[in-house]
């Protein structure tokens, strides 16, 4: 048994058994093997299966050496070559796909949105009937940090009425809860081994509508030499390899994490993440601890909850490590708050042990706020309601 603490966290995630131990003996040794080809071949139909794509052969899949931080800056590069974009912000993730854009000098302009709310398809409909010079929109799914989900279909339906070639940084809600692709129109999808599919950290996932792979091509001028996911896709779905060199180990930790989620049923495991997510909620909220954003804006696979008056995300995480359970922290800087995610291999037992952490860790402070508001009640510091 491990001595490391159980990770709550959104990616990387705690990976089961099965996973680390494909990982450390693959079935093939070198990415020129038969073996390997073999084994990409089954992952991409396993990944299109559990994405309950319904016309698989619409899209190519590209996995690539990277985190899907890198898949998303090789995407934004595919888009670059047919003139101007649009990135939609409206928290941590879409401002990093903003950097990214900056930093390679790509042409785009920036439509923002409270961090507290869905992106709103309206607003992005009237940005680009303002802008029609815009070709290309980029987004994220599911804003991790605040929990928050963001309305894939509707953007994605705004923006190829409008002619205008979407992708999206679908990495935290992919397989972790139902999103789709097809109904989204969504030309790039990029997810990532690190989350919810349950398997090691270290490759890019890109889902590729194989009808603007031509034209991509067409435009190519920007794009990277190593991130080139056209380039990559079109090597993959002809030879069944990568362009280039790629670790073994993460490819069979991957086969074997499909693999699983199979055997398990896609259906069954994101019931399992959101019945869980249910128990802790629970727990905290009987401790007087709330969620910081209703759960109807919520995907309810990552939620920040308050910590109580005088606890800082700092001391409570460095007990909580004691306890043998790692929580991250929601909002980048903000220590009045934690978050649980139940995307990994966690067991039933695994949440009700953290449940007894979190009673020993906050449970003081909770009483003392609870008394500190005499008996009517305690008045969280969260904004939500308690689910």
């Amino acid at each position: 048994m491990s001595s490391s603490p159980i990770l709550f966290t959104p990616g990387p995630v705690r990976i089961p058994r099965r996973v680390a131990e494909a990982m450390a003996d693959p079935a093939c040794n070198y990415h020129r093997q038969p073996g390997f080809q073999q084994m990409l071949g089954e992952i991409q139909m396993d990944l299109g299966e559990l994405l309950k794509l319904r016309n698989p052969a619409d899209y190519a899949i590209a996995i690539m050496t990277c985190t899907g931080t890198g898949a998303n800056e090789g995407c934004l590069q595919a888009f670059a070559g047919l003139g101007p974009g649009l990135i939609l912000r409206n928290g941590f993730f879409g401002a990093r796909l903003v950097d990214q854009a900056v930093q390679n000098n790509l042409k785009h302009f920036v439509l923002d949105g409270p961090v507290d709310q869905p992106l709103d398809p309206a607003a992005v409909a009237a940005f680009l009937d303002a802008r029609p010079e815009i070709r290309w929109c980029y987004f994220v799914s599911h804003e991790t940090r605040m929990g928050l989900v963001n309305p894939l279909e509707e953007l994605g339906k705004v923006c190829h009425a409008r002619g205008v070639m979407v992708g999206s940084d679908i990495i935290s809600s992919a397989f972790a809860y139902p999103v789709d692709i097809e109904a989204a129109k969504l030309d790039l999808a990029v997810t990532s081994s690190a989350k919810a599919v349950m398997a090691a950290p270290g490759l890019g996932i890109v889902f590729v509508r194989r009808a603007v792979i031509a034209e991509l091509k067409r435009v190519r001028g920007t794009s990277s030499y190593y991130l080139d996911v056209v380039a990559e896709c079109e090597r993959q779905a002809a030879d069944c390899q990568p362009r280039f060199a790629q670790p073994v180990a993460l490819f069979a930790a991957l086969h074997a994490a499909c693999g699983l989620l199979k055997q398990i049923g896609i259906d069954a495991h994101m019931a399992r993440i959101q019945r869980q997510m249910d128990q802790v909620a629970n727990h905290l909220a009987a401790m007087g601890l709330c969620s910081l954003l209703p759960r109807e804006r919520l995907s309810w696979i990552a939620v920040n909850f308050a910590l109580p008056a005088g606890v800082t995300y700092s001391e409570f995480t460095q007990k909580m490590q004691a306890e043998g359970y790692f929580l991250l922290y929601g909002v980048p800087g903000d220590q009045s708050h934690f978050q649980v995610s139940t995307i990994g291999d966690l067991s039933d037992a695994d949440v009700a042990g953290l449940c007894r952490a979190l009673t020993r860790v906050l449970g003081p402070a909770c009483q003392a706020q609870r008394t500190a508001h005499g008996s009517g009640g305690v008045q969280a510091r969260a904004q939500g309601e308690a689910p």
